[in-house]
């Protein structure tokens, strides 16, 4: 599985073979690496080398260490994303329209293959979605459920780079979406409006029409833009 590495860049080398291993399927997620003591020996490392990429693979979210279990492939990656993401955000100076550009980006390109590729009982999950967000009195568990609808798309694009973007930026979003919805709803007339989209957006996935879904997932954006304090 692993084989000897030497100086400069011994971690670099170390990601890299568990890259190759999982990019050739012999590790998958959620798998156990081997023990300290088999890595010592396959790298041909000491033990404190190797204590040290296990400690640095977990704090990137590569691996998830289990006491008295072992180390494990992260069976969510993303996970590894959304911290540095965060922090990113706060010291470039982010503000909730970069936020709404990447979601916009993101939701427009999931919209498009998801119209190619969704099945009949994700259509249905959707809608239900859809009454759910209608039914409930609750507007922090409307914007649950709407932030759930969202990601459902991004399931059915059948991309998997953005469905973990998608989760990466989820903080960053369901505080925005939660926002954005209280923003618009200060005029209750445009709930209708909200609820409407939605149901545009699943008409456009059921005629499986790429140009359709995308154009509904544009409107919904703007409705949501221009009703958030961007700058």
């Amino acid at each position: 599985m692993f084989t000897k590495i030497e100086p400069p860049g011994l971690l670099r080398k170390i990601v890299g073979q568990i890259k190759q291993n999982i990019a050739s399927g012999n590790l998958k997620k959620g798998d156990k690496l081997p023990s300290e003591r088999q890595m010592r020996v396959m790298f041909g490392l000491s033990r404190p080398t190797i204590r040290e990429a296990i400690k640095a693979l977990n704090t990137l979210g590569v691996i998830e260490c289990s006491h008295g279990s072992g180390n494990y492939i992260s069976s969510n990656l993303s996970n590894s994303l959304t911290e540095p993401l965060s922090i990113m955000f706060m010291l470039e100076g982010g503000h909730p329209g970069h936020t709404l550009e990447l979601r916009r980006a993101i939701e427009f390109a999931a919209a498009g293959s998801a119209a190619r590729n969704i099945d009949l009982a994700e259509l249905k999950r959707l809608r239900s979605l859809c009454d759910s967000i209608e039914r409930s009195a609750d507007e922090n568990e409307k914007a649950g459920y709407d932030f759930q609808f969202h990601r459902e798309i991004a399931r059915a694009s059948r991309n998997p780079l953005l469905i973990v973007l998608l989760n990466a930026v989820e903080t960053l979003v369901s505080e925005h979406v939660h926002d954005a919805r209280a923003s618009i709803l200060k005029d209750r007339s445009k709930e209708e409006i909200i609820n409407r989209q939605h149901l545009d957006i699943v008409d456009a996935l059921s005629s499986r029409s790429s140009e359709e879904a995308e154009k509904a997932v544009l409107a919904h954006m703007e409705l949501i833009r221009e009703n958030m304090t961007i700058y």
